[in-house]
């Protein structure tokens, strides 16, 4: 029995870390809201409990920051989970990343070794995570998000080097800051 050594690294796409984000966020408005109905809960209590002593501006503006608060983190809750939600419809289908001794792909961009200007990371934003992209000599770009693939970024950054013979890397810097 002979051990052949791996001809190339492919990495699908995989709908699981954005399913699993967008469950995550519905699960936060739900405790959100639970905690909107027992802020408010609590405050009717207590204005039952002490009313008339409670009719003051000072109580009103302690009962609109206390809800405001409240209501300020449901709705950012619910944009996140809407944007989690337009994201998760963003993956792609097949090999997100393939990467052999001929070459590179990424997200359907291909190119041989000699071609790759570079490959790195790119920081994540308000309404998205970090990405891998692949940048050739000839101004093309094409990208992949990290959260839509189950491989570590060193793990890409590692074989790159292996199937490039250490010409190409992955820089990481975007990540590490």
């Amino acid at each position: 029995m002979s051990t052949s050594p791996i001809s190339q690294l492919v990495v699908p796409y995989d709908p699981g870390p954005l399913t699993e984000k967008t469950e995550r966020r519905r699960h936060l408005i739900r405790a959100r809201l639970l905690s909107l109905a027992i802020t408010i809960a609590l405050l009717v209590l207590i204005y039952v409990w002490q009313g008339d002593a409670l009719r003051s501006v000072g109580f009103i503006i302690i009962v609109a920051i206390v809800l405001g608060t409240s209501l300020a983190w449901l709705v950012a809750s619910v944009i996140l989970y809407f944007l989690a939600k337009r994201e998760a419809r963003t993956i792609g289908s097949g090999v997100a990343i393939r990467i052999g001794p001929p070459g590179i792909e990424v997200a359907g961009l291909s190119a041989s070794w000699p071609q790759v200007a570079r490959i790195d990371t790119i920081k994540g934003g308000f309404d998205r995570g970090p990405r891998v992209r692949l940048a050739l000599v000839d101004g093309r770009k094409s990208a992949v998000p990290l959260d839509q693939v189950t491989v570590f970024p060193a793990t890409l950054d590692s074989t790159v080097r292996a199937f490039s013979a250490g010409r190409h890397g992955v820089n990481l810097a975007a990540l590490e800051s």
